[in-house]
């Protein structure tokens, strides 16, 4: 009796230890989904200056790095007139595209459309654009001649945004940090 009692609790024992795995400690856990740009909007720290309609296609958007390595899995716009609009998630440092997605905007309201994830590197730099001729323009709610970039929004830091004249898929380059144009935005969850 005594035997199987002690063989009992070795397999019990043995099970327990079996159960666990050094893969326990590589668990990835999502944090709650995060839009960068929409959250500044909202939380009053730019504010809305004009709507803008020109002659001339603008591929427009913003840089930004990430604190934490997670994924994308929306893209966003947010165009003063209803259509199909181009947006493009660039790699900044390599000039790769990511992904491509047409989305459509529906009359100044944020619109987002799902995305296959793309993978985020913490503290590298991506950019995210929007091919448009209409836009807004933002500035700092406090003083319109302001910086207001670079700004962190939960775990996304956004370094400026830039422009590049035509319809032409080219990733603009020089960051202006004193207002944004257009509003392009992105859904990130972050990993733990």
């Amino acid at each position: 009796m005594k035997i199987t009692k002690l063989i009992f609790v070795i397999i019990v024992i043995a099970s327990i230890l079996s159960s666990c795995s050094k893969n326990d400690d590589s668990i990835t856990i999502e944090t709650a989904p995060q839009y960068p740009m929409k959250s500044l909007i909202e939380s009053g720290y730019m504010e809305l200056d004009l709507e803008k309609h020109t002659d001339l296609q603008i591929e427009m958007g913003h840089r930004f790095k990430s604190f934490k390595n997670g994924k994308i899995t929306a893209l966003g716009v947010r165009i003063p007139n209803n259509g199909l609009y181009r947006v493009t998630l660039w790699n900044a440092e390599t000039e790769d595209i990511l992904i491509t997605k047409n989305i459509t905007s529906t009359s100044g309201l944020l619109s987002f459309e799902d995305i296959q994830p793309i993978e985020i590197s913490s503290g590298v730099s991506y950019f995210i654009s929007v091919n448009t001729l209409d836009h807004y323009i933002f500035s700092s709610s406090e003083n319109a001649e302001s910086n207001i970039f670079p700004i962190e929004s939960g775990n996304i830091l956004i370094e400026g945004y830039s422009t590049y004249l035509g319809e032409n898929q080219i990733l603009p380059s020089e960051l202006i940090k004193t207002h944004y144009k257009g509003m392009v935005d992105f859904k990130f969850i972050a990993y733990n």
